[in-house]
């Protein structure tokens, strides 16, 4: 559970609950527009990481169904609503939740109404958030716990239909292709939707909850975001033009960095945007600026695709008494990255994605992930990365429990040798590493009868020095290997 590290005395005067501040779009009042982010919209461009980490058994279906029918389920500020559910006491308090994964200079990421209406604002300055409301509360984030609220209601809507997208925490797409005769109408299915929410959210998550159904995610998307909650908005495929032509260019799917240029140059609507040739668009923006068109003119529709990923393989390692010390962490790292290889799920494949977190003392949680360069099977190549990464966001308390993930998977990294091999009943079997002293005792009778010979050891063995060398020959060494 999230703990506040900072709070001031004081409390509020106006009344109301204290739910994550909403903005509006003051330039579209007709369709309530909610004010997008440029992480908002990165469901089209890039996929969030986080769903990368789920371990729910319904990602790794091999299904290929396809659904041109979508559903968007959103909750704004998912992470600061769920927070206020585990600590009803600060839902009449001014409360903010801080950026995850920052050390130095921390800033504010998730606000609640109040704490907005005192001029705190996302982006800011802890010190600054501060100044301008002395009652706010900051919380820890705790990734964990968003994580797990987050496969438990993917579980749950895959009773509904097969067909579930996650797109970031708080926002999922469903499939609704063929479920008319189960549900009914469109409103009817949204109905059910929502109803099977409370199984899992408590009722004032599930009534801020939005959603919109539309043809393809991008229309669903956008009709979520013009929703109010417990309003749902349904957009028919015949409709869906007229419907684009009043939204602002900040709910495409784009570069940010696009949508500002865009802004400059007066374009505020789709409308607007569709009085442009393609050509036009393409010579100044490239791929962005024929994607923006294709979504006004309603012309792509994207379906929702079912996330097929491997269920992760995940090794945890409890303290005895909670650990601050970077050496021990680094080395509980390359224990948990030797168990984890060891495991039977992981054999006969290379790892290509891995993530680390940790149950900090006192309640929360702090995880980092990163992309291996390159597929291995290599301890080291997999404990780099992360110590780099954890040099430069370390945990902000002291660690009970760690935690290592393999998440993505690739082909067999490795062949076995003769300098890659173990006695077994005189046979070689399986992998050694010769810098622990591991060596076939037919090798070492090898390298003797050679330094009778010659008088010296005519065998080298590669170390790694520097793996992450841009140049070559910096990344590896040769050393007399004479066990």
């Amino acid at each position: 559970m999230a703990k506040p590290v900072s709070s001031a005395q004081g409390v509020p005067t106006h009344q109301g609950r204290g739910w994550a501040h909403e903005s509006r779009n003051p330039t579209l009042p007709s369709l309530d527009w909610l004010a997008t982010t440029s992480s908002d919209i990165e469901w089209a461009t890039r996929q969030k990481s986080r769903a990368t980490t789920s371990t729910s058994p319904h990602r790794s279906s091999r299904s290929s169904t396809q659904s041109r029918r979508a559903l968007c389920l959103w909750l704004p500020t998912f992470e600061l609503r769920l927070e206020l559910v585990r600590s009803p006491e600060l839902d009449s308090t001014s409360v903010a939740l801080l950026s995850p994964g920052e050390s130095t200079r921390r800033t504010v990421w998730q606000v609640s109404e109040r704490a907005h209406a005192s001029g705190v604002r996302p982006g800011q300055l802890v010190s600054q958030a501060v100044s301008l409301c002395t009652s706010l509360t900051l919380l820890e984030p705790d990734p964990a716990h968003y994580d797990a609220a987050v496969d438990t209601m993917l579980e749950v809507l895959t009773e509904i239909t097969p067909v579930v997208e996650p797109a970031g925490r708080g926002r999922v797409f469903l499939g609704m292709d063929g479920l008319e005769r189960l549900f009914g109408s469109p409103h009817r299915q949204i109905r059910r939707a929502l109803q099977s929410l409370f199984r899992v959210f408590p009722s004032p998550l599930v009534a801020a909850t939005r959603a919109g159904m539309a043809p393809g995610k991008f229309g669903a998307w956008v009709a979520a975001a013009s929703a109010r909650s417990g309003s749902p908005v349904v957009i028919p495929e015949k409709g869906l033009r007229d419907f684009f032509a009043r939204c602002p260019v900040g709910a495409l799917p784009v570069n940010p960095l696009v949508i500002g240029r865009l802004e400059r140059l007066g374009i505020r609507t789709l409308g607007e945007l569709r009085r442009f040739p393609e050509p036009s668009l393409v010579a100044q923006f490239g791929e962005d600026g024929k994607n923006a068109l294709a979504w006004a003119t309603a012309r792509r529709i994207d379906p929702v695709r079912p996330q097929h990923r491997p269920r992760p393989i995940r090794v945890s390692l409890e303290f005895p008494n909670p650990v601050g010390m970077v050496g021990t962490l680094h080395g509980a790292l390359h224990r948990l990255a030797e168990r984890a290889l060891a495991r039977p799920a992981r054999r006969g494949r290379s790892v290509t994605g891995v993530r680390m977190g940790a149950h900090l003392e006192g309640g929360g949680s702090w995880f980092v992930e990163t992309v291996l360069r390159e597929p291995t099977s290599d301890r080291e190549r997999i404990a780099a990365p992360l110590r780099s990464k954890m040099e430069i966001s370390p945990p902000p308390k002291a660690v009970e429990t760690l935690i290592l993930e393999l998440t993505d998977f690739g082909a067999a990294s490795a062949q076995t040798g003769l300098f890659d091999r173990k006695i077994e009943s005189g046979r070689a079997t399986s992998s050694l590493d010769f810098n622990e002293g591991e060596v076939p005792v037919t090798l070492k009778d090898a390298v003797q009868e050679l330094k009778l010979r010659l008088g010296h050891s005519p065998l080298y063995r590669v170390v790694e020095v520097d793996p992450w060398s841009r140049i070559p020959e910096r990344r590896h060494a040769l050393l007399s290997f004479d066990p």
